[in-house]
């Protein structure tokens, strides 16, 4: 991240986004101490899950609120950059190098430090097994149902 708070979309990450030829991009504050990207386009598919939403949910409505506090739409410049607003980078705690991460349909932007705090440490990954058989494997269909 440059002194002016801009950040290069490297084409690699920027192609693995929804409908990568959309200059268009929204930048939200992230769950964790990070900042999410979306393609205009899934975010759009975002907002029409927000629609259904009833007014009258208040639990719901806060959710929104609180979700896209902050956010910002920005257009990829021809270098593929864009910029970042100071309450996101100070909610990110964004300063010199920072880590551009592609998360499925997003991009997460870290603080580099806090990126590497947040990484499962190399002798407790084999933990990462059952977790990934909790999300993935209880998505197939039972064998024998066909």
């Amino acid at each position: 991240m440059d002194a002016k708070g801009r950040i290069v979309l490297p084409s690699r990450l920027k192609s693995r986004l929804p409908d990568s030829s959309d200059q268009r991009i929204v930048i939200l504050l992230g769950f964790q101490r990070c900042l999410t990207i979306y393609s205009m386009n899934e975010w759009e598919e975002k907002l029409k899950a927000f629609a259904d939403v009833s007014e009258y949910d208040e639990e719901g409505q806060q959710f929104i609120r609180n979700y896209t506090y902050g956010m910002m739409e920005e257009i990829l410049d021809a270098q593929g950059r864009f910029s970042l607003n100071k309450t996101l980078i100070s909610y990110a705690g964004l300063v010199g190098d920072v880590i551009l991460a592609g998360v499925g349909n997003r991009i997460e932007i870290w603080n580099a430090a806090e990126y590497q705090r947040n990484l499962t440490p190399l002798n407790e990954r084999s933990g990462l097994q059952a977790i990934a058989r909790h999300l993935f494997d209880s998505k197939k269909p039972a064998s024998g149902t066909e």
